[in-house]
């Protein structure tokens, strides 16, 4: 006759989720935003994809569907874990205007906030929609 030895569960109670919300959740909702303000006319949409089974990356593209437009404008990447994150302000040509490292949410948004200001997304949102009122009018 065996005896099966009962081996205990050896997980901790906690596995520290936080309530830190991440890189693509604030992107998400920052492209949301957008476009409850523009009416949809132009809105932020996040492509996510896992590389290297060591790196997550992001891709914050504005579109606007009247034009039939949709340009990647911001790249974050970072690892299993959500921060530290890196974001890049890239331009139409693959260029990067400007970019920064989120040790954490707070730094994420406040990094972001300088991107979602620059004068290149506030030129790009303004010219779509005013294209897409030159369309609408057609």
């Amino acid at each position: 006759m065996s005896t099966t030895a009962t081996i205990p569960d050896l997980w901790p109670t906690d596995f520290s989720v936080g309530t830190e919300p991440s890189p693509a959740t604030i992107l998400r909702q920052q492209g949301y935003i957008l476009g409850e303000r523009t009416k949809d006319v132009v809105y932020g949409e996040v492509d996510s994809s896992f590389q290297d089974a060591k790196q997550f990356s992001h891709w914050f593209s504005l579109n606007a569907p009247f034009c039939k437009i949709r340009q990647e404008v911001i790249l974050v990447r970072h690892g299993l874990i959500g921060y530290p994150a890196d974001l890049a302000l890239i331009n139409s040509r693959g260029d990067h205007i400007k970019s920064g490292k989120a040790v954490d949410s707070k730094q994420f948004i406040e990094i972001l906030r300088d991107i979602l200001a620059s004068p290149y997304i506030t030129q790009l949102v303004g010219s779509l929609i005013a294209q897409a009122r030159e369309i609408d009018d057609e």
